[in-house]
This record gives C-alpha cells, structure tokens and sequence, in this order.
C-alpha cells in the first residue's frame, strides 16, 4: 500500500533545541496528513510510554506497541557488547518478541537511532524488516552534532506539527552522525522519503519500506 504521492516541498526550518522546547515536526506533519480514518493503523512506538503521545495518536484508528527500545536494551546490558554479532537476531528475538504475522504500519524511532552503533542498527533494521510491508513508513531523527545526551530525549506530540522535546541529562557523549548515505545502508528496503535538516543540527526523516 503506498501512502505518498510526489515528494513535499520544502517548509521552514525549525527553532534551536533546548533542553525542554517546543518545536516543529516536519516530518511527522507529512505522516500525519496521509492518515486516514477509514483503516486501522499499528504503530511501534520506541519512545517512552506517553500519554500525550497514545491519546493524540488514537484519534486514529490503531494499534499502538510501546517498547522504549533505549531502556529495554539498557536493562538487558546490550551496550556492555557482545561476543559475535551472529547472536544479534536471537537478542532481538528475545527482547522484541512480536508474532511472525505482526505488520506495522508505522514505526516511531525517534532519537534512539543515534544511540546505536552501525552494526547493531543494522542488525534490528534486519529484524524488523520481517515485521513491515510494502508501505511501512518510519520516522527517526538523526543529530548532526559533535555530541548529543547521553541518553534520548523525550518526545511528545503536541499537535500534527509541533512536538514538546524533553532531556534532562547533563552528560554529552559523541555522536555517530549518520549521514544519509548511511541511513540508506544500514536500514536497507527502506528508502527516503522525506528529509529536512532542522536548524538545531537535527535531520529528520521519513523512510517507506520497499
């Protein structure tokens, strides 16, 4: 099923990111105007449990699966590394345990793409793919930065256009800054649909499964 007619034009670049600030969404903007009440969406949140977030998106017809990929991952001590990266699968497998006839419809990423090495994103874009269809949208935002939070943000949707941007960390760590040539290798049968780099150094983008 495919969402998206020909490619938007260009809007305005958003304001500088504070630690707590309202800003446009771009992206999600786009997403949203395709939405339509007539079917019924399921969504993969990998934020944080939010409220705001879940009674904004049930004014659509949907199914909402909220993992907060970052702690769960975390809580697993997945950052501490692995052994091999022939493992990957099963860990996933494990920790995301979704029934073989699951589909999203659309996928939530967020900031958490900037909080995983090349091969792990690789390794869970691998995986999810067998969760999504011809169609399957997804929303991320990548830093651009030197340095981002040591942890991500939260995100809660405000409206069709704005989200409120939250991050209490005091602490940097270095970013991967993954260009878009990047992201086109490493969630590969996704391609770009959408891109806009945001004045506070964030691109963010909306990917369509192929």
């Amino acid at each position: 099923m495919k969402w998206f007619g020909s490619r938007p034009s260009k809007e305005p670049e958003t304001k500088p990111e504070n630690e707590s600030s309202i800003q446009p969404t771009l992206a999600l903007a786009v997403l949203f105007r395709q939405l339509r009440g007539d079917r019924k969406y399921h969504i993969l949140d990998f934020g944080a449990a939010s409220g705001t977030n879940i009674d904004f998106l049930s004014r659509y017809p949907c199914r909402i699966t909220v993992e907060d990929l970052h702690h769960t991952l975390s809580s697993f001590d997945f950052f501490a590394g692995r052994e091999s990266s022939h493992d990957y699968q099963s860990v996933f497998q494990y920790l995301l345990p979704y029934p073989e006839s699951t589909r999203f419809d659309i996928i939530l990423a967020w900031d958490v793409f900037n909080y995983l090495d090349r091969e792990v994103l690789g390794h869970l874009m691998q995986y999810l793919t067998r969760f999504c269809h011809v169609g399957s949208v997804l929303h991320a935002t990548i830093s651009t930065a030197r340095h981002i939070p040591d942890k991500p943000g939260q995100f809660r949707i405000l409206d069709e256009a704005n989200l409120l941007y939250v991050n209490d960390s005091s602490v940097l760590r270095p970013a991967p800054r993954y260009t878009e040539i990047d992201m086109k290798h490493l969630i590969a049968g996704f391609r770009v649909y959408a891109s806009y780099l945001l004045r506070n150094g964030v691109k963010e983008y909306l990917f369509v499964f192929e």
